[in-house]
């Protein structure tokens, strides 16, 4: 469960949107958003994700397999059900390695301003010789960054929420000092 206040926002700030970079998952080292459109109400966004992960120099001269990722990304955000979608899946290395996850964000159904996020993951290993081995190593290290993501995805929220706080005190001093100044020059006392 994320903390959150539930509400989605503008499209262009949603957590999805901005969750990379952030100081606590480096792995992403490039995004290319592909396609935005929006259909029946619904934001559908298309990425292309490059990341980047230590891997052991006997899996590289196996596989050829450099550590550099590149995955698809596929999300539908509807504000209506409050609902976002992300399915991910890579794009090099699925000779040996496929990956496909979905991560569904939703409002908790008992207390609608927090999140829920269910993560599902689907891994597929062809190598006959090594794939129970791989196949543990991939999970562990997948757990370490799905816990990552979900920090990440709150990191943002919370960046996102001291950005609207900062903007919101500025527009209010703002607005008071303008307020002020149109009262002196009509003589009104201040308030």
């Amino acid at each position: 469960m994320l903390r959150e206040d539930g509400n989605l926002g503008a499209p262009s700030r949603w957590p999805h949107t901005e969750k990379y970079p952030n100081p606590l998952n480096r792995a992403v080292t490039g995004i290319d958003i592909l396609k935005h459109s929006f259909d029946a109400g619904r934001l559908l966004s298309e990425r292309l994700i490059q990341s980047h992960f230590q891997i052991p120099s006997w899996a590289t001269k196996l596989t050829g397999f450099s550590g550099t990722q590149y995955s698809h990304e596929y999300t539908v955000i509807d504000p209506t059900k409050q609902e976002m979608s992300l399915i991910t899946r890579n794009l090099n290395a699925s000779s040996f390695l496929r990956v496909d996850e979905k991560l569904t964000y939703r409002p908790l159904e008992e207390d609608p301003t927090k999140t829920v996020l269910k993560q599902d993951v689907s891994v597929t290993i062809t190598l006959p010789a090594f794939a129970d081995y791989c196949e543990k190593t991939f999970l562990s290290v997948y757990e370490s960054n799905a816990e990552k993501g979900r920090k990440g995805v709150e990191w943002v929220i919370d960046h996102l929420k001291k950005e609207y706080d900062d903007i919101s005190s500025k527009v209010t001093s703002e607005v008071q000092g303008i307020s002020g100044k149109m009262r002196s020059a009509f003589g009104a006392k201040p308030q």
